[in-house]
């Protein structure tokens, strides 16, 4: 029996996500390395779906079985395919000090003390909006690497969509010219402007939804952006076509998180020419894993799933994201108008329903 091909045609089918032996191979490996289901997503970074489906798979043939606790347990036929082919265990190399960032941000230490205070009563993430927020270390991190970058000493800011609360981070350091936040959450919209008054920030938030235009005023008016976008490449069109938009022109940066865990290799290479012949855009970063998400309470009730081994509560933050920089190579004109479409749901999604 041809197990990895097997495995391809199952996953695809039940998915309708391209996976490839490889990808079959990576799972075994984190299999092999821990028996906690959100920890082989983690380990695996390959996209939800296709990494449950491949556990399922898995268990249909004998080579892993679960226990009251929905552990995932190799069997003695797992074990001997896993050591017949070679397929290791995942060793971690990343740096400790940081995450594997390559960044440190001790210069603006106080902005980050002050920023843990603020964020302690800040409000939970809802389902509705597909929300899931940073840690306060990968906030201060991205800050970091702006600075780093050159992109936020003198500039103007804006951000779209802010749970994580960048903009009070950024705003903290007291280095941006402005900061401008457009976010549809009011709830959002009116803590950060709350912690803007009682801080003395250059910093306001504005309450929109990506879907209609951008306002006048903002197009080709800041220096740099950052967003975590939904990640349907609907939604990814969408969300470039209003950041692009806000840039003054070429030299002008942006920030962002893409995942694998929601978004496979084929959709970011979809991406990504989105990036280079529409938007005139060249990626100069990626940096692997640089954003880690608190766990959202709202994520076991929400997937409704009768699989053990995934309503495990997860003990670790698994899901993370890597974190892109694109720099314009020359101006791009945008239509600015209403675009209805599919934010949060495709394929790929955590949220997408088992088939």
């Amino acid at each position: 029996m041809d197990v990895l091909k097997g495995a391809v045609d199952f996953v695809q089918n039940k998915t309708k996500v391209e996976v490839n032996q490889r990808d079959i191979e990576k799972i075994l490996s984190a299999l092999n390395s821990t028996n906690h289901f959100w920890e082989v997503i983690f380990l695996s970074q390959k996209p939800f779906a296709v990494v449950r489906e491949t556990i399922n798979y898995l268990i249909s043939i004998d080579f892993v079985k679960t226990d009251e606790s929905g552990n995932l347990i190799l069997t003695e036929k797992g074990k001997e395919f896993i050591s017949a082919n070679n397929i290791p265990v995942v060793k971690n190399y990343t740096c400790q000090y940081c995450e594997g960032r390559g960044i440190v941000f001790s210069e603006i230490k106080d902005a980050y003390e002050k920023f843990k205070e603020i964020v302690k009563t800040r409000p939970d993430a809802i389902v509705e909006y597909d929300q899931g927020y940073v840690t306060e270390e990968t906030a201060y991190s991205r800050i970091a690497l702006m600075i780093k970058k050159g992109d936020l000493v003198g500039k103007r800011l804006i951000v779209f969509g802010d749970d994580d609360l960048v903009s009070i981070a950024a705003a903290l350091t007291k280095l941006p010219k402005e900061v401008i936040v457009l976010e549809i959450d009011k709830r959002l919209v009116d803590f950060i402007n709350q912690a803007a008054k009682e801080h003395n920030l250059n910093l306001k938030a504005i309450e929109y939804d990506f879907r209609n235009k951008l306002p006048d005023d903002f197009v080709k008016s800041f220096d740099t952006f950052t967003i975590d976008p939904p990640e349907t490449i609907e939604a990814l069109d969408l969300c470039f076509t209003r950041t692009i938009s806000s840039l003054k022109g070429a030299g002008c940066a942006g920030y962002f998180g893409l995942t694998n865990i929601e978004a496979s290799l084929s959709k970011w290479h979809e991406f990504q020419k989105l990036l280079l012949n529409k938007f005139n855009a060249v990626i100069t970063d990626i940096i692997e894993n640089f954003n880690h998400y608190v766990n959202w309470n709202y994520l076991l009730p929400s997937l409704e799933s009768s699989l053990t081994f995934v309503n495990v509560q997860p003990k670790l933050n698994w899901y993370t994201s890597s974190m892109y920089r694109i720099e314009l190579v020359k101006d791009v004109d945008i239509k600015n108008e209403f675009i209805n479409c599919e934010l949060y749901i495709d394929n790929e999604a955590i949220l997408y329903k088992e088939n």
